[in-house]
């Protein structure tokens, strides 16, 4: 995305703020309209899933499958899933080729079936056979609309071939086992005497395999000037060709997306469902949890020194840990926002009040399981109950602080990549020990 087709922090605050605020869509539908589509990105990625919809209805339809292919991948799939039902059916009826094999993954399957029907049995079939590769390998964007020739076969008798085809891609000559021998520019074939044989203008050219990814492909494969097409070959044969610029599009996209900071959910959509991210850093949260009572076991060691704070003394790493992480995911997803423009003081507080919602949820999840396990390995259920309570307090410092600290700090000129750990980490610690001990201190002692 070109750094000038980005709107401006305040252009992108006024606008988000406009649409938040307006109860008439029509408001703002024309300002809308006159938006790049990487603006229309930027400003769908900046917004909740209601107010993406009333974004929607005010671009072009001959953007649309531009625009998904724009977005990030978790935001695409959760537009297209809450679209009405009439909707998906316009979209399906706009559908590009080359866009739906993009963007097959996130696709809802009923979508994919509906797109397949209403094409032809030929172009059906090469649909059906493209999807079984994954989309960064070579075989879901090969056409199979290539003319073999064989060797000793004349121009003249190729030019026919072509003639009679509806659209050829490109021309490859094969020996009689379809083992590719080289490849034809369509351009030398009509420069040449009709009489010539096929071989006096086949240039040589090495074949790509339709498991190959197209990243290993473009940092490999050399590309001869005025080639277009690379050969596809399956089980040895060649069966299709991919498009150069196919290849370089779709690892340039790859390298993009890859360039972007880190988040605990890949390509997390910042205003998505609280249960698709609650399920993705549950599982790491689950995964902290091991290493955290790793800490507590080694910690016991200490137990005759500790005395009477023996339990409190073990089990402060895990209220610390869980805060920690918890912290960090959130953290994550604020400065990936703020990197990418997604956050202004318009929607600010809508991520906070979704973060809180995630922190609740797995706290008293993740804190309950804790508890049980406290309780049976300490055979005392006050600590069980104090430790879920700890838990789930600091779960709501964290998402507080993930979401607020690098906001602030940027306000403030620091960057929030580099400064928002450590803050998080002492909150966390901080409020995470005086709860956990305070309230050992009240109920135990």
């Amino acid at each position: 995305m070109a750094v000038d087709e980005v709107l401006s922090d305040i252009e992108m605050e006024e606008l988000v703020s406009k649409v938040l605020l307006s109860e008439n869509p029509e408001g703002y539908f024309e300002e809308v309209k006159n938006l790049t589509i990487f603006q229309q990105v930027q400003l769908i990625e900046s917004l909740p899933a209601e107010q993406r919809l009333s974004i929607w209805y005010g671009i072009d339809p001959t953007n649309w499958w531009s625009l998904i292919g724009y977005l990030q991948l978790e935001t695409g799939r959760n537009l297209v899933n809450s679209l009405p039902a009439e909707e998906k059916v316009k979209l399906q009826k706009v559908a590009v080729y080359s866009e739906v094999l993009s963007l097959a993954d996130i696709l809802p399957k009923s979508m994919l079936d509906a797109i397949m029907l209403d094409q032809d049995e030929k172009v059906s079939l090469e649909f059906q056979q493209a999807l079984t590769y994954s989309d960064d390998q070579v075989g879901r964007f090969a056409h199979r609309n290539i003319l073999r020739v064989r060797k000793g076969i004349s121009i003249g008798s190729v030019i026919d071939r072509l003639k009679r085809k509806d659209f050829i891609s490109a021309v490859f000559m094969v020996d009689g086992d379809r083992t590719l021998l080289g490849y034809v520019p369509i351009a030398a074939l009509f420069n040449n005497h009709d009489n010539d044989l096929i071989e006096t203008v086949a240039r040589p050219i090495q074949g790509v395999d339709d498991t190959d990814y197209l990243s290993d492909v473009a940092t490999h494969c050399q590309f001869e000037e005025g080639m277009d097409y690379l050969p596809v070959i399956e089980d040895g044969k060649l069966t299709a060709a991919i498009s150069i610029s196919v290849i370089l599009h779709e690892v340039q996209e790859e390298f993009a997306s890859n360039s972007v900071s880190e988040a605990p959910v890949p390509d997390e959509d910042l205003f998505g469902p609280v249960s698709v991210a609650m399920r993705g850093r549950g599982l790491w949260l689950c995964i902290n949890l091991g290493t955290a009572f790793l800490a507590s076991w080694v910690i016991g060691f200490f137990e005759i020194a500790l005395q009477q704070v023996v339990a409190l003394a073990i089990l402060m790493p895990v209220v610390a840990s869980m805060g920690g992480i918890a912290g960090s995911q959130t953290l994550a997803v604020t400065v990936r926002g703020l990197a990418l423009k997604h956050i202004t003081s318009a929607n600010i507080k809508l991520l906070y009040r979704k973060e809180m919602k995630i922190a609740i949820l797995n706290g008293a999840l993740i804190g309950a399981l804790v508890a049980m396990v406290v309780a049976y390995w300490f055979n005392s259920l006050p600590l069980g109950i104090i430790i879920l309570c700890a838990i789930v307090i600091n779960s709501f410092a964290a998402a507080a602080s993930g979401t607020y600290i690098p906001f602030i700090l940027e306000k403030m000129d620091v960057d929030p990549a580099v400064a928002s750990a450590v803050v998080l980490t002492t909150v966390t610690d901080v409020i995470g020990f005086a709860i956990f001990l305070g309230l050992g201190t009240l109920i135990l002692l």
